[in-house]
């Protein structure tokens, strides 16, 4: 296990008992760590695997070690300028810095969120057409 994973790891942990979560499961493009808690002492156990797994969206108190690209006001989100036309971005494009992301309408006014810096989308945390709140996770990135 690299340094860079046992710190995270470590963080994690901290997290976990700053939160009294007593499980977590995060997974990566290169490893899935599962961390379970016995009780609320410091006494732990976290197993690491070399592989990919997907995430599993059912789960609770999922932690994720992407960046999130968050709505800086409420409104409702949108993947296009209109339905009638193509989605600005999808998972897994590259996306350049000042690119529109999505728009977030907001008393009748369309907002652009644009990209900035370069990313890849890695997914998109909210559906179409659904309200967001000021500092909701609308992306999960990665920068490029």
């Amino acid at each position: 296990m690299t340094d860079d994973i046992k710190d995270k790891v470590r963080s994690l942990y901290e997290i976990m008992k700053e939160e009294k979560i007593q499980e977590l499961e995060v997974n990566s493009k290169d490893y899935s760590v599962c961390i379970k808690r016995k009780d609320n002492s410091d006494n732990k156990q976290a197993s690491l695997k070399k592989q990919n797994i997907p995430v599993d969206d059912t789960k609770k108190n999922v932690i994720s070690l992407f960046e999130t690209i968050k709505s800086p006001i409420a409104g409702v989100f949108y993947r296009a300028p209109s339905p009638s036309l193509p989605i600005f971005v999808d998972e897994g494009d590259v996306v350049e810095m000042g690119k529109t992301l999505c728009i977030i309408e907001a008393m009748k006014v369309m907002n652009e969120i644009k990209a900035v810096f370069k990313v890849r989308i890695v997914k998109i945390l909210v559906e179409n057409g659904k309200a967001v709140s000021s500092g909701q996770d609308l992306f999960e990135i990665e920068k490029v």
